[in-house]
């Protein structure tokens, strides 16, 4: 494998374990060298740019449906807002965008939430809206940073190893597309147990490698992305790491929500064997295209209702 998205030089091949069914990159990075992986990598958006206001129709759809499907009674409104957010909430593939929005806790688990790896801090804006008592630890520290100064956020530019949070300070851990780039992704599941209260939630959001992208694009798959994943979980996998750090699996999910940006990128990196740095992706994105992914989105989908066969893997955890 090559590193087609951001042209980091090298090559890697990848392995998996064919008893619990993870894989991992073989060679895997130095430590000293990790650092250097990112430094034409996307991590994630930055907290100066505006906010994308959605459209009062959208809006009201989540406000309804967070409130029928996650219990955050306050965010609907009015009457229209309750019986439309009911309605819809019933639609299993509007629920899972909705609830992946606050990561899938709901309101009735509210207290102390740390999300790790928390980039521009917009998450955690939205937590704090809905009545979370939140803090992060990013290690970017430009982007930690920004989220202080922007928005006010209790940010650790740090691990969380390093930030020394004391044990049991959160009712909720989140991590969003972070285990799958750290080199012991035990060990950090045992560090947010640690700082869990008992009866605490862990919500883990990772690439799902049973997913039908991988299965359809194979070595193009684009969670793939050597050499910055050095793992990546299947949902045995994962559930089996969770219980190797203490936890007692809630929820095993596997939406199809990252299904279209799954299936534009890696049709792109298989027509583009050369790679795709500096490349204007939008506008490779032609109508067809689009119409693809979507068609994707939807196939998967109906499929996840039999097979954990979606893009992402969202495991939801408690310390006992």
């Amino acid at each position: 494998m090559r590193d087609r998205l951001f042209g980091s030089p090298g090559s890697w091949d990848i392995r998996r374990c064919s008893g619990c069914g993870v894989a991992w990159l073989d060679p895997r990075p130095l430590p000293e060298e990790i650092e250097k992986l990112y430094q034409r990598y996307y991590t994630h958006p930055s907290s100066e740019e505006p906010s994308i206001r959605e459209s009062p129709l959208r809006e009201t759809v989540k406000r309804g449906v967070l409130a029928a499907s996650c219990g955050y009674v306050e965010t609907a409104g009015t009457g229209m807002q309750r019986f439309t957010g009911k309605m819809l909430s019933q639609v299993s593939l509007i629920q899972n965008i909705v609830a992946s929005k606050v990561m899938w806790l709901d309101a009735s688990r509210r207290g102390r939430l740390l999300d790790v790896g928390s980039g521009s801090g917009r998450y955690l804006v939205r937590m704090r809206d809905l009545g979370w008592d939140v803090a992060g630890v990013e290690p970017d520290p430009k982007a930690a940073r920004g989220a202080r100064e922007r928005f006010g956020l209790e940010i650790h530019g740090s691990s969380l190893e390093a930030a020394g949070f004391s044990e049991g300070a959160f009712d909720a851990v989140t991590m969003h597309h972070v285990i799958e780039h750290v080199p012991d992704p035990i060990e950090l599941l045992r560090r947010s147990h640690r700082v869990l209260k008992p009866g605490g939630t862990l919500v883990v959001v990772t690439p799902n490698i049973e997913s039908l992208g991988r299965r359809m694009f194979s070595r193009s798959w684009m969670p793939w992305d050597p050499p910055r994943h050095l793992l990546l979980f299947s949902p045995r996998a994962l559930h089996k790491a969770a219980e190797l750090a203490g936890f007692r699996i809630e929820r095993m999910l596997s939406p199809a929500n990252e299904a279209r940006d799954s299936w534009y990128f890696s049709y792109l990196i298989r027509k583009h064997e050369g790679g795709l740095p500096g490349s204007n992706i939008q506008k490779q994105l032609t109508y067809l295209l689009r119409l693809q992914g979507h068609l994707f989105w939807l196939f998967e989908h109906l499929l996840t209702k039999v097979y954990q066969c979606g893009e992402e893997v969202v495991m939801i955890a408690v310390k006992s």
